[in-house]
């Protein structure tokens, strides 16, 4: 006999009365299940709660927000499996009560890591970046979008999705899909861009698609790298640090040529890249909004190093000529000539498409390496980058002979 909505209710109403007889295990420290036991025990308390508040509000007259009696009784369908819940990089709950195969990806990188590629519909057009690392997302519907553009609304609706996986705030930021997708359809915000949260966000979508196994092992290799540049550099006394210029270059953001965009404390996640690093951050307490400066000002406090985020290569270009331009450019500022950086030659540049996103802990053993040679010097930042391609994605991508990652080479 098929059963309906109305049996399923009936059904969820009674489970929710055995469950509240039900202990519910601790949680790992970080609130994200990863084994099937703790799964299917977060799923046994979400479900109760989800039960509570459809009858607070349908009975009870109580203002709460909740499942719809169609949710409801998909994840009474799928249980204990589902639901599944998160807190996203926005802080918003995301309820799945469902397997999830139908996913419009304005940020894909995570998806190639976790094997779950067969689950994308639609791809950001700056996110086709990411097949040549994973081909198959060539072959999905371009939605437009990425960077500071907006992708094609009407286009992702007509996909249908089941989900949505976006950013925070780069590119068309948090507020471009509230109250504009259909009700039951998330919106999950996990940047992927932060290294203080790539790992959390991974497991968290791991956990969503049910790919704990794939975000364990990135896990196990992120902290493999994280943990050994942390242990050398607690060795090194805070007065032999070296002194850091963040040069985020590109010609949008400053027309002046007496200027430099850069990373302050508050302004810019770039300043990750020179604190996490080791290095001491000259700009970090700037108060200027649009984190600009001078460059008389950048002269007088003569770096030892000038370390440049560059808007251009990635994995989809071959050669790394708009990267060399940067380093040629801040090469020959006459301003500079007497800057310890630009005497010693230690300018470097890499590529934002290297450093945001699951590749970071390779492109930080790159810049740690720049920063401290002799104490990195048996580290290999190229092969950790190709061990990394070579343990999450089935490609012959090879670093040492494609792509534009950083320069010098």
């Amino acid at each position: 006999m098929r059963m309906t909505r109305l049996n399923l209710l009936l059904i969820a109403a009674c489970i929710g009365c055995c469950l509240l007889l039900l202990p519910v295990s601790a949680l790992p420290a970080d609130g994200i299940p990863q084994t099937p036991d703790e799964i299917h025990e977060y799923a046994q308390q979400v479900l109760r709660e989800e039960i509570l508040k459809y009858c607070s509000a349908k009975y009870s007259g109580q203002e709460t927000s909740h499942l719809s009696s169609e949710d409801l009784a998909d994840a009474v369908k799928y249980y204990p499996e589902y639901p599944r819940r998160i807190i996203d990089s926005a802080h918003n709950t995301i309820t799945i009560v469902r397997p999830l195969s139908h996913i419009v990806a304005i940020s894909p990188s995570a998806l190639g890591v976790l094997d779950a590629d067969d689950r994308v519909i639609g791809v950001s057009h700056s996110g086709i970046d990411s097949a040549y690392l994973v081909p198959e997302l060539a072959a999905k519907t371009d939605v437009g979008g990425g960077g500071p553009s907006e992708p094609d609304l009407e286009k992702i609706l007509s996909l249908h999705p089941d989900a949505v996986l976006t950013y925070t705030q780069l590119g068309t930021g948090s507020d471009f899909f509230d109250k504009r997708m259909p009700q039951g359809v998330p919106v999950i915000r996990l940047d992927f861009i932060r290294p203080s949260s790539l790992k959390t966000d991974m497991k968290k979508l791991g956990y969503l698609l049910n790919c704990t196994d794939r975000s364990s092992a990135y896990v196990a290799w992120h902290d493999n790298i994280m943990d050994e540049i942390d242990r050398r550099l607690a060795t090194i006394p805070k007065n032999e640090r070296v002194r850091v210029f963040v040069d985020v270059w590109s010609k949008t953001f400053t027309a002046s040529s007496r200027e430099r965009r850069t990373a302050t404390e508050s302004s810019y996640y770039s300043e990750s890249y020179c604190t996490d690093n080791g290095g001491i951050n000259i700009a970090a307490d700037l108060k200027n909004p649009q984190a600009t400066v001078d460059i008389e000002w950048l002269a007088q406090q003569n770096p030892d190093v000038i370390l440049g985020s560059a808007y251009h290569g990635g994995y989809a270009v071959d050669n790394s000529s708009d990267l060399k331009d940067q380093y040629n450019e801040l090469m020959n500022i006459p301003v500079l000539h007497d800057v310890a950086a630009v005497k010693e030659k230690r300018i470097y540049i890499l590529s934002f498409r290297y450093i945001m996103g699951p590749s970071y802990p390779a492109a930080r053993a790159q810049a740690v390496k720049w920063f401290y040679p002799d104490l990195f010097a048996d580290m290999d930042p190229t092969a950790i980058h190709q061990e990394y391609i070579d343990l999450f994605y089935n490609t012959s991508y090879d670093v040492r002979k494609q792509g534009a990652f950083i320069y010098p080479e």
